[in-house]
Protein backbone atom coordinates (compact mmCIF):
# COMPACT_ATOMS: atom_id res chain seq x y z
CA UNK A 1 0.00 0.00 0.00
CA UNK A 2 2.39 3.06 -1.23
CA UNK A 3 -0.47 5.92 -0.90
CA UNK A 4 2.36 8.51 -0.93
CA UNK A 5 3.51 7.48 -4.00
CA UNK A 6 -0.04 7.98 -5.57
CA UNK A 7 -2.04 10.87 -4.53
CA UNK A 8 -0.54 12.59 -1.31
CA UNK A 9 0.85 16.20 -2.32
CA UNK A 10 -2.32 16.21 -4.46
CA UNK A 11 -5.61 17.09 -4.76
CA UNK A 12 -4.47 19.47 -2.44
CA UNK A 13 -3.29 22.27 -4.51
CA UNK A 14 -6.34 24.73 -4.30
CA UNK A 15 -6.77 28.29 -6.04
CA UNK A 16 -8.39 31.41 -4.65
CA UNK A 17 -11.52 32.68 -6.46
CA UNK A 18 -10.52 33.16 -10.42
CA UNK A 19 -9.69 36.36 -11.99
CA UNK A 20 -8.18 37.36 -15.13
CA UNK A 21 -4.78 37.52 -16.33
CA UNK A 22 -3.52 39.74 -19.21
CA UNK A 23 0.10 38.50 -19.50
CA UNK A 24 0.92 36.15 -22.25
CA UNK A 25 4.79 35.33 -21.32
CA UNK A 26 4.51 31.54 -20.53
CA UNK A 27 7.19 31.63 -17.63
CA UNK A 28 5.08 34.75 -15.78
CA UNK A 29 2.13 32.54 -16.18
CA UNK A 30 3.30 29.47 -14.95
CA UNK A 31 4.86 31.16 -12.16
CA UNK A 32 1.70 32.48 -11.22
CA UNK A 33 -0.17 29.18 -11.81
CA UNK A 34 2.34 28.11 -9.19
CA UNK A 35 1.62 30.46 -6.80
CA UNK A 36 -2.07 29.42 -6.01
CA UNK A 37 -2.88 28.99 -2.27
CA UNK A 38 -3.62 25.69 -0.35
CA UNK A 39 -6.20 25.01 1.92
CA UNK A 40 -5.14 24.57 5.37
CA UNK A 41 -6.62 21.03 5.57
CA UNK A 42 -8.71 18.82 4.21
CA UNK A 43 -11.06 16.09 5.25
CA UNK A 44 -12.23 13.76 2.40
CA UNK A 45 -13.67 10.70 0.71
CA UNK A 46 -11.39 9.58 -2.46
CA UNK A 47 -13.07 6.81 -4.31
CA UNK A 48 -9.95 5.39 -7.20
CA UNK A 49 -11.31 3.58 -10.57
CA UNK A 50 -8.98 1.39 -12.22
CA UNK A 51 -10.77 0.94 -15.39
CA UNK A 52 -9.07 -1.17 -17.81
CA UNK A 53 -9.58 -1.38 -21.93
CA UNK A 54 -12.61 -3.73 -21.47
CA UNK A 55 -13.98 -1.18 -19.71
CA UNK A 56 -13.69 -3.47 -16.35
CA UNK A 57 -13.63 -1.09 -13.19
CA UNK A 58 -11.58 -2.18 -9.91
CA UNK A 59 -12.73 0.71 -7.18
CA UNK A 60 -10.85 1.78 -3.76
CA UNK A 61 -12.50 4.05 -1.79
CA UNK A 62 -10.55 5.97 1.59
CA UNK A 63 -11.68 8.44 3.90
CA UNK A 64 -8.87 11.14 3.70
CA UNK A 65 -7.31 13.40 6.35
CA UNK A 66 -4.31 16.15 5.42
CA UNK A 67 -2.50 18.92 6.43
CA UNK A 68 -0.47 21.64 4.50
CA UNK A 69 2.46 22.18 6.67
CA UNK A 70 4.29 24.31 4.63
CA UNK A 71 7.59 23.67 5.04
CA UNK A 72 7.85 23.47 8.96
CA UNK A 73 9.78 20.51 10.53
CA UNK A 74 11.11 19.91 6.72
CA UNK A 75 8.18 18.57 5.77
CA UNK A 76 5.46 20.02 2.83
CA UNK A 77 2.32 17.86 4.13
CA UNK A 78 1.20 15.28 6.72
CA UNK A 79 -1.61 13.20 5.59
CA UNK A 80 -3.47 9.69 6.60
CA UNK A 81 -5.79 7.65 4.74
CA UNK A 82 -8.19 5.00 5.90
CA UNK A 83 -9.54 2.37 3.86
CA UNK A 84 -13.10 2.27 3.29
CA UNK A 85 -13.46 -0.51 0.03
CA UNK A 86 -12.61 -3.20 -0.90
CA UNK A 87 -14.03 -4.81 2.80
CA UNK A 88 -10.93 -7.45 2.91
CA UNK A 89 -8.70 -4.01 3.57
CA UNK A 90 -10.98 -2.13 5.72
CA UNK A 91 -8.94 -0.24 8.45
CA UNK A 92 -6.13 -0.43 7.06
CA UNK A 93 -4.57 2.69 7.49
CA UNK A 94 -1.37 4.91 6.23
CA UNK A 95 0.55 7.44 7.58
CA UNK A 96 2.84 9.83 6.20
CA UNK A 97 4.58 12.95 6.85
CA UNK A 98 5.98 14.05 3.22
CA UNK A 99 8.71 16.19 1.90
CA UNK A 100 8.59 18.48 -0.90
CA UNK A 101 8.47 16.99 -4.29
CA UNK A 102 12.44 18.37 -4.87
CA UNK A 103 13.56 17.13 -1.30
CA UNK A 104 16.55 15.14 -1.18
CA UNK A 105 15.38 14.04 2.00
CA UNK A 106 12.69 10.67 2.29
CA UNK A 107 9.56 10.69 3.46
CA UNK A 108 8.59 9.14 6.52
CA UNK A 109 5.69 6.57 6.66
CA UNK A 110 3.82 4.34 8.48
CA UNK A 111 1.15 1.87 8.01
CA UNK A 112 -1.26 0.30 10.31
CA UNK A 113 -2.60 -3.37 9.77
CA UNK A 114 -5.94 -4.33 11.91
CA UNK A 115 -5.71 -7.79 11.65
CA UNK A 116 -2.25 -7.76 13.45
CA UNK A 117 -2.61 -4.76 15.72
CA UNK A 118 0.26 -3.31 14.47
CA UNK A 119 1.84 -0.32 13.25
CA UNK A 120 4.83 -0.45 10.94
CA UNK A 121 7.22 1.90 9.62
CA UNK A 122 7.31 1.64 5.65
CA UNK A 123 10.79 1.76 4.38
CA UNK A 124 11.85 4.75 2.29
CA UNK A 125 11.79 4.51 -1.46
CA UNK A 126 11.85 6.80 -4.30
CA UNK A 127 9.05 9.36 -4.43
CA UNK A 128 6.23 7.91 -7.00
CA UNK A 129 7.32 4.37 -7.09
CA UNK A 130 4.75 1.72 -7.73
CA UNK A 131 4.61 -1.74 -6.36
CA UNK A 132 2.80 -4.14 -8.79
CA UNK A 133 1.34 -6.27 -5.43
CA UNK A 134 -0.25 -3.42 -4.38
CA UNK A 135 -3.69 -1.84 -5.46
CA UNK A 136 -2.32 0.63 -7.53
CA UNK A 137 0.00 -1.39 -9.12
CA UNK A 138 -1.89 -0.09 -12.51
CA UNK A 139 -2.87 3.22 -11.79
CA UNK A 140 -1.73 5.81 -14.38
CA UNK A 141 -2.24 8.63 -11.18
CA UNK A 142 0.86 8.90 -9.00
CA UNK A 143 2.42 11.50 -6.79
CA UNK A 144 4.58 12.87 -9.93
CA UNK A 145 2.01 13.09 -11.62
CA UNK A 146 -0.76 14.65 -9.41
CA UNK A 147 2.06 16.87 -7.58
CA UNK A 148 2.54 20.01 -9.51
CA UNK A 149 6.00 20.58 -10.69
CA UNK A 150 7.55 23.23 -9.31
CA UNK A 151 7.70 25.94 -12.47
CA UNK A 152 11.32 26.80 -11.51
CA UNK A 153 12.72 23.07 -12.77
CA UNK A 154 11.06 23.99 -16.32
CA UNK A 155 11.56 26.61 -19.53
CA UNK A 156 8.41 27.32 -20.56
CA UNK A 157 7.12 28.27 -23.98
CA UNK A 158 3.43 29.39 -25.20
CA UNK A 159 2.44 27.41 -27.94
CA UNK A 160 -0.81 28.64 -28.41
CA UNK A 161 -4.15 29.06 -27.20
CA UNK A 162 -7.49 26.91 -27.45
CA UNK A 163 -10.96 26.30 -26.27
CA UNK A 164 -11.32 23.59 -23.96
CA UNK A 165 -14.66 22.79 -21.82
CA UNK A 166 -15.84 26.41 -23.38
CA UNK A 167 -13.56 28.33 -21.82
CA UNK A 168 -10.37 29.56 -23.33
CA UNK A 169 -6.88 27.97 -22.73
CA UNK A 170 -3.04 28.99 -22.60
CA UNK A 171 -0.97 25.82 -24.00
CA UNK A 172 2.54 26.14 -22.74
CA UNK A 173 4.75 23.64 -23.66
CA UNK A 174 7.08 22.51 -20.37
CA UNK A 175 10.47 20.65 -20.87
CA UNK A 176 13.11 20.66 -18.75
CA UNK A 177 15.85 22.92 -16.98
CA UNK A 178 20.01 21.07 -17.59
CA UNK A 179 19.73 19.05 -14.70
CA UNK A 180 16.12 18.91 -13.66
CA UNK A 181 14.91 16.21 -15.92
CA UNK A 182 11.06 15.07 -15.65
CA UNK A 183 10.33 11.47 -14.42
CA UNK A 184 9.07 8.93 -15.53
CA UNK A 185 5.09 8.86 -14.72
CA UNK A 186 4.12 4.98 -14.73
CA UNK A 187 7.78 4.10 -13.18
CA UNK A 188 8.55 1.61 -16.25
CA UNK A 189 12.03 2.57 -17.61
CA UNK A 190 13.34 5.13 -20.18
CA UNK A 191 10.97 3.67 -22.98
CA UNK A 192 8.02 5.54 -21.09
CA UNK A 193 10.53 9.17 -19.89
CA UNK A 194 8.22 12.33 -20.25
CA UNK A 195 10.47 14.91 -22.15
CA UNK A 196 7.78 17.39 -22.47
CA UNK A 197 4.51 18.21 -20.96
CA UNK A 198 2.10 20.59 -22.52
CA UNK A 199 -0.07 22.60 -19.90
CA UNK A 200 -4.21 23.61 -20.46
CA UNK A 201 -4.36 26.48 -18.42
CA UNK A 202 -7.10 28.53 -18.22
CA UNK A 203 -6.66 32.00 -19.28
CA UNK A 204 -9.31 33.20 -16.95
CA UNK A 205 -8.50 31.46 -13.29
CA UNK A 206 -4.92 30.40 -14.39
CA UNK A 207 -5.90 26.88 -13.06
CA UNK A 208 -4.81 23.71 -15.26
CA UNK A 209 -7.52 21.99 -16.50
CA UNK A 210 -5.56 19.90 -18.72
CA UNK A 211 -1.69 17.87 -18.89
CA UNK A 212 -0.37 15.94 -21.73
CA UNK A 213 2.79 13.97 -21.62
CA UNK A 214 4.78 13.41 -24.51
CA UNK A 215 7.98 10.96 -24.67
CA UNK A 216 11.23 12.87 -26.87
CA UNK A 217 9.54 11.61 -30.26
CA UNK A 218 6.73 13.22 -29.20
CA UNK A 219 4.85 10.48 -28.48
CA UNK A 220 1.25 11.15 -26.29
CA UNK A 221 2.42 9.00 -23.01
CA UNK A 222 0.03 10.43 -20.66
CA UNK A 223 -3.39 12.71 -20.79
CA UNK A 224 -4.92 14.14 -17.77
CA UNK A 225 -8.00 16.01 -17.11
CA UNK A 226 -9.09 18.09 -14.03
CA UNK A 227 -12.41 18.98 -12.88
CA UNK A 228 -13.11 21.97 -10.26
CA UNK A 229 -15.24 22.46 -7.24
CA UNK A 230 -15.59 25.95 -5.60
CA UNK A 231 -15.87 25.60 -1.66
CA UNK A 232 -15.55 28.31 0.81
CA UNK A 233 -13.97 30.23 -2.11
CA UNK A 234 -11.56 28.03 -2.64
CA UNK A 235 -11.32 25.80 -5.87
CA UNK A 236 -10.29 22.62 -5.56
CA UNK A 237 -10.14 19.08 -7.20
CA UNK A 238 -13.36 17.85 -7.51
CA UNK A 239 -12.28 14.81 -10.62
CA UNK A 240 -9.43 13.91 -11.95
CA UNK A 241 -9.30 11.37 -15.26
CA UNK A 242 -6.12 9.79 -16.73
CA UNK A 243 -5.73 7.91 -19.93
CA UNK A 244 -3.33 6.13 -21.52
CA UNK A 245 -3.76 7.06 -25.47
CA UNK A 246 -1.53 3.68 -26.05
CA UNK A 247 -3.92 1.46 -24.25
CA UNK A 248 -6.76 3.21 -23.67
CA UNK A 249 -6.77 2.10 -19.85
CA UNK A 250 -7.86 4.86 -17.25
CA UNK A 251 -7.50 5.91 -13.63
CA UNK A 252 -10.25 8.09 -12.24
CA UNK A 253 -10.34 10.03 -8.81
CA UNK A 254 -13.50 11.54 -7.63
CA UNK A 255 -13.28 13.45 -4.39
CA UNK A 256 -16.95 13.80 -2.20
CA UNK A 257 -17.56 14.70 1.50
CA UNK A 258 -15.14 17.40 1.29
CA UNK A 259 -14.41 19.56 4.45
CA UNK A 260 -11.73 22.41 4.55
CA UNK A 261 -10.08 24.24 7.18
CA UNK A 262 -10.55 22.21 10.16
CA UNK A 263 -8.25 23.29 12.18
CA UNK A 264 -6.48 20.12 12.45
CA UNK A 265 -3.12 20.47 14.60
CA UNK A 266 -0.45 18.75 13.21
CA UNK A 267 0.02 16.65 16.01
CA UNK A 268 -2.94 14.49 15.44
CA UNK A 269 -1.12 13.03 12.32
CA UNK A 270 0.02 10.26 14.91
CA UNK A 271 0.64 6.28 15.14
CA UNK A 272 -1.70 6.63 18.02
CA UNK A 273 -4.60 8.01 16.23
CA UNK A 274 -3.47 6.10 12.86
CA UNK A 275 -4.89 2.98 15.16
CA UNK A 276 -7.88 4.64 16.62
CA UNK A 277 -9.38 4.54 12.86
CA UNK A 278 -11.34 7.26 11.01
CA UNK A 279 -13.80 8.05 13.46
CA UNK A 280 -11.41 10.19 15.24
CA UNK A 281 -12.10 12.79 12.77
CA UNK A 282 -15.85 12.26 12.13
Amino acid sequence: MRLPGIITATLLFMANPGYSHAAEDATDIMRESDAIKRVDDEIARLTFHFIAADETDKQVIYTMVWKNMSGKQGYDNKAMFFTESPLDRKGVAYLGWLRDKDSDEADDEWIYLPELRMTRRLVPHKQGHKQNDDEFGRSLLDRYNLDPRPSRLDEHRLVGEKTYDGQPHYLISSTPRHGQGLQDPADQGDAATVARRLNWVNKNTLRISRIQSFDADDRELLDIKFHWIEIDGYWLWQRVEATDPATREQTVLEISDIKINNRLNDRAFSKRNLEQGVSRFN
